[in-house]
């Protein structure tokens, strides 16, 4: 039978696939944000998880599953067993985002290929977060007036886009509102020099 058989063969061969993934997941764990194709994103999802999970649970075998599985082991097994442990202990699971940006370019040949970016969530580069702070920032400069991200959730969210409440809700859970005031204050101040 054929059950349970379906998953991305990105067009390779089993081992140049698991040699593809192991890298991939390697390379997400050392820099915390990929780029790749939305198949490959999707595909790599799960692994990543699992990753850190191996992570948090800390003892000898999840320690020798994980270097049995990842490549460049000097910075990736502390990055795993140290960073993303103690960043994830009291989370439960969903620790990947797939965010899609676009389509690869088409000079030269492209294939217009649609691109995701992956990324571990909570962390200093957080993509959603760096869109949030961006669209509030456009938002308050329009507005004129000095308007704080403790005032929108003290005051609700009336005249926002419903996506922009719900991306606020989201980062407002792994972030405190005084380091999005903060991050939102330093972004429109970088626009008002830059004008």
């Amino acid at each position: 039978m054929h059950h349970g058989k379906h998953f991305r063969r990105l067009n390779r061969t089993s081992s140049h696939r698991q040699a593809l993934l192991r890298n991939m997941v390697s390379s997400l764990i050392e820099h915390g944000r990929i780029e790749t194709t939305l198949a490959k994103a999707k595909e790599l999802q799960p692994i990543a998880d699992r990753m850190v999970t191996l992570g948090k649970r800390g003892d000898v075998e999840a320690k020798k599953q994980a270097l049995s599985y990842l490549t460049n082991r000097n910075v990736t097994l502390p990055k795993l067993f140290d960073e993303l442990a103690t960043r994830f202990a009291n989370r439960p699971g969903g620790y990947t985002r797939v965010q899609r940006i676009g389509f690869r370019g088409n000079k030269n040949g492209g294939d217009r290929a649609p691109m995701a970016v992956i990324e571990y969530v909570d962390g200093p580069t957080d993509l959603r977060r760096e869109m949030l702070v961006k669209q509030l920032a456009t938002i308050f400069s329009k507005e004129g007036r000095q308007v704080s991200v403790k005032d929108l959730t003290a005051n609700g969210h009336a005249n926002l886009p419903s996506t922009l409440v719900r991306n606020l809700r989201k980062v407002q859970f792994s972030n405190s509102v005084a380091d999005l005031d903060q991050a939102v204050k330093k972004e429109m101040s970088a626009r008002s020099a830059s004008v």
